[in-house]
């Protein structure tokens, strides 16, 4: 369930495409896209992404396996958007067996407290609208009720 609302959420974000682009996933994780360029180029990038053309694209899916279950493994729902590549040009984290990557877990706390932000914000503005709304009707009441004298 959380995980199809989260690819529901992250289809809005990309107008409804399966790809996102390095910028759309820098404003849900909080990663730069420069550093998401140096991460993947040192192969330390753990969302696996796809080269089309000279374009970067994170799958939506992808994006989401990670951000919930630290998930890198390649989605097969992408092979509908993009051209067929012949293999993903991540190169495969060195880890010692000992150590737990939990780096999704962070980035999954990061979206929700941009999502939570962004709602504050949203929630602040409908308050906002609403009471501008309410005064600006008791304003036509008033003067509808007590229309200004000539003099």
């Amino acid at each position: 369930m959380i995980n199809e609302q989260l690819i529901d959420y992250l289809k809005k974000k990309t107008k409804g495409k399966l790809l996102m682009s390095p910028e759309q996933l820098s404003e849900e994780i909080g990663i730069p896209t420069k550093q998401q360029s140096k991460l993947r180029k040192e192969g330390r990038f753990p969302i696996p992404f796809k080269n089309i053309g000279r374009l970067v694209y994170y799958s939506i899916y992808d994006v989401a396996n990670f951000l919930l279950n630290g998930e890198t493994s390649p989605s097969k729902d992408l092979a509908q958007e993009a051209p067929p590549q012949s293999a993903i040009k991540k190169k495969p984290a060195k880890r010692s067996a000992n150590v737990q990557d939990l780096s999704h877990i962070f980035l999954l706390r990061t979206l929700a407290k941009s999502l939570e932000e962004r709602a504050t914000a949203m929630l602040q503005l409908s308050e906002q609208l609403t009471d501008f709304a309410n005064r600006k009707e008791m304003v036509v009441s008033f003067e509808e009720k007590f229309p200004a004298k000539e003099l």
